[in-house]
């Protein structure tokens, strides 16, 4: 073991090493300009004489699964104890910052830093979360004496496949794993296969999120269906897709049409989304997007057709939406997003049939639908017989925090 390790840190360097050039042209990109120099060249590292109980997640999504039990965990905390949590994304950074102040936050430093990054913490615990599954921080945690946990683990049937290529390579991480709570039965088949060990169904920490509304909206006279967490996939677009078949069922008087709202997942294709918006909408005489930053999000719900480009006012308008299409599940291989969050306000929801990240959280409820882009049209004109989805299980926290406590 300790010369496959040797052997795997001596590659990743050499691939970080060959990386360069490619990273540093990357960190020149909005989206990357703080996380590719955190993670690659310029690495946050500190002196801290707490215990740390230390958090890994990937992104927005991850951090946000997090919050019921670093909350939970930050009232348990001995005056000698903190929590440290590190993240890859710009998005994520920026979550974790505005959602737990008292804790350490920072970029994970690529894992040919781990060693020099981690020598001088003092670490309980080290919580991963679904599949960031990195060998370095693990052999180092444990190196230090910290119990190690996979937490909201998944391995989706599509995923599947790629990890069983290198199932050497996951045999020898996971046993650097001393617990792991996944989200199905499949998960946990998939994970035995893989070499995983003392593995317990949980579900997904998603059910255990509480929306939090910042802003409140007044409610259009209209309905507002709002296409959420859309994505663009190779050349095709969800948000022009979408309201193609939108438009086979709108009345032509847009007075008493619903107000159709668009909030893209990834800021960068805000500029892009709204000109092939306006293109479709030009197309068939209609009026073109009223857009949040050059107006105001009121503004923009009022309009027949408007455009969010600004983040954050997802559960705000949740809140006030009669109808939610949930985007990133209408083309393959994106997985599908959160049904929870809309399913929270009552919403009638709408989903693609591609789903496979998400399909222990729409197991979780009721009265969705899901519908491929060829019969979305059809639903949506019978709309008023669709019933408010419901949210019909929940789950109990403490068995994992007690697990990182090491209370049980």
């Amino acid at each position: 073991m300790t010369f496959f390790i040797s052997f795997y840190y001596l590659l990743i360097c050499i691939a970080h090493l060959c990386a360069m050039p490619f990273l540093l042209a990357l960190s020149f990109k909005q989206k990357y300009k703080t996380s590719i120099k955190k993670r690659f060249f310029f690495p946050t590292f500190f002196q801290e004489s707490a215990a740390l109980y230390w958090f890994h997640a990937c992104s927005y999504g991850e951090i946000k699964s997090l919050q019921n039990i670093l909350l939970s965990l930050q009232e348990q905390l001995t005056n000698d104890e903190k929590i440290l949590i590190t993240t890859t994304t710009q998005t994520g950074y920026n979550l974790a910052k505005t959602s737990f102040p008292n804790a350490i936050i920072c970029f994970l430093p690529f894992e040919s830093f781990i060693p020099f990054w981690i020598k001088s913490l003092k670490l309980k615990n080290f919580t991963l979360t679904e599949a960031e599954l990195w060998l370095m921080p693990l052999v180092c945690a444990k190196k230090k004496g910290a119990t190690t946990l996979l937490i909201n683990a998944r391995i989706s049937s599509n995923s599947y496949p790629k990890y069983l290529k290198f199932a050497f390579f996951y045999k020898r991480l996971f046993s650097f794993i001393d617990k792991i709570f996944c989200q199905r039965k499949i998960d946990k088949k998939h994970l035995k296969t893989l070499g995983a060990k003392n593995i317990k169904v949980f579900g997904n920490l998603k059910l255990n999120e509480i929306p939090q509304i910042t802003k409140h909206y007044q409610k259009p006279n209209q309905e507002l269906w709002l296409v959420a967490s859309t994505h663009q996939k190779n050349s095709q677009h969800e948000e022009i897709l979408i309201l193609e078949q939108i438009l086979k069922i709108l009345p032509k008087d847009l007075s008493k049409s619903p107000r159709i709202l668009f909030a893209p997942r990834h800021p960068e294709r805000f500029h892009s989304i709204a000109i092939l918006l306006n293109q479709t909408l030009k197309a068939h005489k209609l009026p073109p997007l009223a857009i949040a930053s050059k107006s105001s999000i009121q503004e923009t719900i009022n309009a027949p057709f408007g455009l969010i480009d600004t983040l954050g006012e997802l559960n705000n308008l949740y809140s006030i939406s009669s109808l939610v299409i949930l985007g990133g599940s209408f083309l393959p291989n994106i997985g599908g997003h959160n049904p929870i969050e809309p399913a929270f306000f009552g919403v009638k929801l709408i989903s693609g049939p591609y789903i496979f990240n998400q399909k222990s959280l729409f197991m979780a409820l009721q009265n969705y639908t899901i519908s491929d882009l060829k019969n979305l049209a059809e639903i949506l004109a019978k709309s008023d017989l669709l019933e408010p989805t419901k949210i019909t299980k929940k789950l109990d926290i403490s068995k994992i925090i007690n697990t990182i406590k090491g209370t049980k």
